[in-house]
């Protein structure tokens, strides 16, 4: 194993090294060295070489990633052994969140059989006094469940709070998970961690891939979408080449308690900042320090249950990188220190060069690009292998998803995604080129930024991208002004055309700051929700039953609000029938405005029911309901896409009322409610699906359809018989199938209407608009009814394996975090 990890890297540095001579020798000769100061040349050819060493090097890294990482291992193991601490360290960010997923993980763990060998700690570090009591308020509740502690002086920050942590508890525990406020952990990943860490004495530290969550920003999603095209196979590949000498980036990792305690005392640098002082970034160092001490460092490049949250302003994520580029700047001075393994030193070297290279680049553009070194056609062949070079990690993240050829619309996504990522990254690269260049700067010049809590409110500076205008603006002068006075007015605007790749976007830099931090478009299921649930309750007459779904008039019904609850009794009947007990936990996917789960919540008095909703506006309404009915202990609502994978525990009965068409196909939906209803489970669909297979439509049928499905906003209508088959395949067996049509009322007057004015509003172009599209799916959908093409079904499925009896903390229903 150690000589194959030992080829790999050399092969490896090989190849880099190989490569990189390569784009140096077409850079030479690309060059005019007659024309050219030898010194200037060789400045341009020395730094060219160090940058592209490094890009090629990360390339090399993906190209590695490929190969398949290891299987979860999805056999039964006993409960981990070990003493664990899960520390979440907070330093003024809201604390809510926290307290959901720390009550989310303690229900899980204890479930798991793993609650009496893991305690729960906060360790803040939060001193404005609303903070704190802010924090107070949200773990006063959770005695018993999570320890909370807060320091009254800080000192040491983050290091010095897990210093603290270790003096009071160290010796309590042998290993520590060490969270940041934005983390969460499921309890599975920590078990294989622990296990993993179990089964190897010597092994000190594991650092766990991580998924970023869904961001509200343009700009965080860009962080989002970029994690998850390049992240996964690159840290597999970064896993790979490190092998036992890894990195540490801080949180969401595992680590053994003896270890740790003999590197957690950092020592200060001599001297003042930004060069002496505290460790900025201490958490390289107590890798690097960890594997000189002989612990192995692994990382673990699974992603699965392990998450954070990205900044989602420029501003955050500049105030973050100043003192991420101050830290790492300070690694100058301790790379060199004795005994550090070599990966060690490259993980450093690594973190060091991301910051360097902004200046180089800068210095590259403007030599070039200003005749002070003058380059020929031959230029553009080094370029290009820069660009491949960018390009690799990215055109690799494509490879790896290996699923992609048995599937058009996963094709279809990944595209638009690589483009989209493409593009967003490559108007953005020059203002981070020019914001890490005056960083550098500034760390040269001797002005240090300082320990700023990660929590403090970030302002929005005034005047927001002037400073990359203005650079934009001397990086034309500088290039074309030249030429104009010693060559010619072309040549100053070939080299101003050829700087404007990077000149532009400093240019308008103003503009794209207010791009980026604009909330993105909203997801179109949420829009129509928030803009119709209101009028919908209002106008529908069901809005005492706080149902949004369609009454069913059976024998005995004889008010709105009886056949708006009349599908609730079916489901409590079927899903009772086949627990053969009353549900204990209950999960409602695609919620609405919580009007089943509250009428479970009566009929049940002692489940816990949580609602999924990706409309804000239905969860305002939803929470707004749960305090006037005193049910906050048992009713939970959170706003999400149901279709994503979340660290809600499962449930014994999920039901999903009129919104599994809202998914992209019954797989989709399918494979979602899997992740959500406990083995043995039940899981009921209500909803509208075709009666007909869709290839036997005919042309006026498939119309209808395709006007209902746009005008609802659908991702799929299927046939009931396919969502059977589908659901089989997916580990689900039918145990009950109804049509409903019959309980449906078709004839009122409202209906009748919708004949004429949905058909109009449709030839007008009005789908988009969330009252007419209403109406247009509405009237296709009656017309379906009426021609007996849509059915309204109700279909009853148990999740197959043994049955888990389980009682949720009630905490647990409010915990679920989106991945």
């Amino acid at each position: 194993m150690r000589q194959a990890l030992t080829r790999a890297r050399l092969r490896h540095i090989y190849v880099t090294t190989g490569l990189t001579a390569a784009l140096g020798v077409l850079l030479l000769n690309g060059l005019d060295l007659g024309a050219t100061h030898p010194a200037l040349s060789a400045l341009v050819l020395v730094l060219f070489v160090i940058n592209s060493f490094m890009l090629i090097s990360a390339a090399g890294v993906t190209v590695v990633g490929l190969a398949r990482g290891p299987a979860r291992d999805a056999t039964t193991r006993p409960p981990p052994e070990d003493r664990c601490a899960v520390l979440w360290l907070l330093c003024g960010e809201p604390p809510e969140p926290v307290a959901l997923r720390a009550a989310a993980l303690r229900g899980a763990l204890d479930r798991a059989g793993q609650g009496a060998r893991t305690q729960i700690f906060v360790l803040s570090d939060t001193t404005e006094p609303e903070a704190v009591a802010r924090e107070q308020a949200a773990f006063r509740g959770m005695d018993g469940m999570v320890i909370y502690r807060r320091r009254t002086q800080a000192r040491g920050r983050k290091p010095g709070n897990l210093q603290d942590w270790l003096t009071v508890y160290g010796a309590d525990f042998d290993t520590m998970l060490v969270l940041d406020a934005d983390s969460g952990f499921s309890h599975e990943r920590l078990a294989q961690l622990r296990q993993r860490m179990a089964a190897d004495p010597k092994l000190g530290l594991v650092q766990s891939g991580i998924s970023l969550r869904p961001a509200a920003t343009r700009f965080g999603q860009m962080q989002r979408l970029s994690s998850r095209l390049s992240g996964p196979v690159f840290a597999n590949g970064l896993s790979r080449l490190s092998g036992d000498a890894g990195n540490y980036w801080g949180h969401n990792a595992l680590l053994r308690v003896r270890a740790f305690q003999q590197v957690a005392r950092l020592p200060e640098l001599s001297g003042p900042p930004p060069f002496g002082g505290p460790v900025l970034s201490h958490d390289f160092i107590e890798a690097a320090y960890l594997r000189r001490a002989g612990w192995k460092i692994v990382i673990d490049a699974d992603h699965r249950g392990s998450f954070e949250d990205a900044p989602e302003t420029l501003a955050a994520h500049l105030r973050r990188d100043r003192r991420w580029a101050q830290g790492n700047l300070q690694h100058l001075r301790m790379i060199g220190a004795a005994g550090l393994h070599p990966s060690s030193r490259l993980h450093l070297l690594a973190g060091i060069q991301s910051y360097l290279s902004a200046p180089i680049w800068l210095l590259l553009v403007v030599m070039t690009g200003s005749g002070a070194v003058h380059a020929t056609a031959g230029v553009i062949f080094p370029l290009l292998g820069v660009l491949i070079a960018l390009l690799v990690p990215k055109l690799v993240a494509v490879l790896a998803r290996r699923n992609l050829s048995r599937h058009r619309w996963r094709r279809r996504i990944m595209l638009r995604a690589l483009w989209t990522e493409l593009a967003l990254t490559t108007v953005f690269a020059p203002i981070s080129m020019v914001r890490r260049t005056g960083f550098v700067g500034a760390v040269l010049m001797g002005r240090a930024q300082g320990w700023v809590p990660s929590g403090l409110a970030v302002r929005t500076p005034r005047l927001q991208g002037m400073a990359e205008s203005l650079v934009g603006l001397v990086i034309v002068v500088m290039v074309t002004l030249p030429q104009a006075l010693i060559s010619s007015l072309s040549a100053a605007q070939m080299s101003g055309l050829l700087v404007m790749p990077v000149a532009f976007p400093l240019l308008f830099a103003p503009l794209l700051y207010r791009w980026f931090d604009r909330v993105g478009a909203r997801n179109a299921v949420a829009a129509y929700y928030d803009a119709s649930t209101r009028r919908f309750l209002n106008v529908g007459g069901s809005g005492a039953a706080l149902a949004i779904h369609r009454p069913l008039w059976a024998e005995g019904v004889s008010t709105i609000e009886q056949a708006s609850h009349h599908v609730n009794d079916l489901i409590a009947d079927a899903a009772e029938g086949a627990l053969g007990h009353p549900p204990r936990s209950v999960r409602d996917m695609g919620c609405g405005v919580g009007g089943s789960v509250f009428h479970l919540a009566q009929r049940w008095p002692d489940a816990d029911l949580c609602g999924i909703t990706i409309s804000e506006e239905q969860v305002l309404i939803a929470q707004h309901v749960v305090t006037e009915r005193g049910l906050s202990q048992r009713c939970r609502f959170i706003r999400s896409d149901f279709t994503l994978p979340m660290t809600l525990p499962g449930a014994e009965l999920v039901i999903a009322v009129e919104s599994h068409v809202h998914a992209r196909s019954a797989a989709q939906f399918l494979a979602a409610a899997q992740r959500h209803v406990l083995p043995g489970g039940v899981l009921i669909v209500v909803d509208d699906m075709l009666a007909l297979p869709p290839n036997a439509l005919s042309d006026p049928d498939a119309a209808r359809l395709e006007a209902f499905r746009r005008g609802w906003r659908l991702g799929h209508v299927p046939a009931r018989s396919s969502l059977l088959d589908a659901a089989r395949e997916t580990g689900f067996d039918a145990v009950q199938s109804l049509d409903l049509t019959p309980l449906l009322k078709l004839d009122r007057l409202r209906d009748h209407a919708l004949r004429y004015v949905g058909p109009v509003a449709d030839r007008l172009g009005l789908a988009q608009v969330p009252l007419f599209g209403n109406m247009i799916g509405g009237n296709a959908l009656t017309e379906g009814y009426r021609a007996g093409v849509m059915c309204y079904s109700f279909v009853v499925l148990q999740r197959r394996g043994v049955a888990i009896s389980v009682r949720l903390d009630r905490a647990d229903a409010a915990s679920g975090i989106p991945a």
